[in-house]
């Protein structure tokens, strides 16, 4: 049993000033481990009748040089693919579909027809992550845009 009490924490004071800025993970490939898979419903902002599915998939890497430079042991990223979906809701297998996600099957070599294949059977792999920077709100963060074999 923990003997962490939120309630004496909330009541402490510091005199010490937070970062305000984060450090992103260098660009380039890295090698990094998926940890989580999420599906995520999302709707056009200006067209709400228009919408899908979404497939989040958290990077993460402790490599110890990343964490120098960032000043984080635990690195992490998003990678973030839309869906193809088929007029019904099903995933589209059609030619020129889903191809991001079909890459990211190639990268943890889940991608062979007739193999059983669900979301979660990304977990645990390990990839070579395509990492670039963007500003988003005026802050310099990581961006995975692909994936592929270590």
């Amino acid at each position: 049993m923990s003997v962490f009490d939120p309630t004496t924490f909330a009541q402490m004071t510091f005199t010490d000033s937070n970062s305000t800025e984060t450090v992103p993970i260098p660009v380039g490939d890295q090698l990094m481990d998926i940890e989580k898979v999420e599906i995520k419903a999302w709707q056009k902002k200006d067209d709400p009748s228009v919408g899908g599915l979404k497939l989040n998939m958290t990077l993460k890497t402790e490599d110890p040089e990343i964490a120098t430079l960032t000043g984080r042991k635990v690195n992490k990223v998003v990678y973030e693919m839309m869906l193809d979906l088929t007029p019904t809701g099903g995933l589209d297998f059609g030619k020129g579909m889903n191809v991001r996600l079909g890459r990211a099957r190639e990268a943890c070599n889940l991608n062979r027809p007739g193999q059983p294949f669900g979301f979660d059977m990304f977990v645990g792999h390990q990839v070579k992550a395509a990492i670039s920077h963007e500003v988003w709100q005026q802050t310099l963060q990581a961006r995975c845009t692909g994936i592929t074999r270590p």
